[in-house]
């Protein structure tokens, strides 16, 4: 069942990193699977707001940059529906963040998605759970009929399983 998105996972992955805003504050995508994506960026002194903290837009932007691979990742187009955000701390400039992305339920029209934002104060997590928590983001999506690629990329029983 995986070998599908494994077939299309080069095509999908230039899709992702086409993200116009993402490439604006600096994100990467780093790796991605079913349900699932790790974007990570360093924090520049313009991401700053006007009290010299790290802007909230910032955190947002970077889960947010998650949260659309990993709801994206089966390949239908999947859109936001709402997200509820919490800040939680603020790093300096300098400071590598990495915001990962999990499903946590999915079905033929609506995915859920938990995404944490950590700082990774030595440029590299030692775990995904371990590293101060910067931002908490809980998401929803709608699940278009449309597809990602075209339908011709995904067979019939892809489509109607995912």
């Amino acid at each position: 069942m995986d070998d599908e998105l494994e077939h299309n996972r080069q095509a999908m992955h230039a899709v992702f990193a086409e993200d116009g805003y993402a490439g604006e504050i600096g994100a990467r995508l780093t790796d991605w699977g079913g349900g699932w994506s790790r974007v990570e960026l360093t924090v520049a002194a313009g991401h700053a707001n006007f009290a010299g903290l790290l802007h909230g837009g910032v955190t947002f932007g970077l889960g947010d940059a998650a949260f659309a691979v990993a709801s994206n990742s089966w390949g239908r187009l999947s859109v936001a529906l709402s997200v509820d955000v919490q800040f939680l701390g603020t790093v300096p400039p300098g400071t590598a963040l990495v915001a990962t992305a999990r499903e946590r339920h999915r079905t033929k029209r609506t995915g859920a998605y938990l995404i944490e934002v950590r700082s990774c104060p030595d440029g590299g997590p030692s775990s995904d759970t371990e590293e101060p928590l910067i931002g908490s983001l809980h998401a929803l999506v709608h699940r278009t009929d449309r597809w990602l690629l075209g339908d011709d990329a995904w067979s019939d029983h892809w489509r109607e399983t995912h």
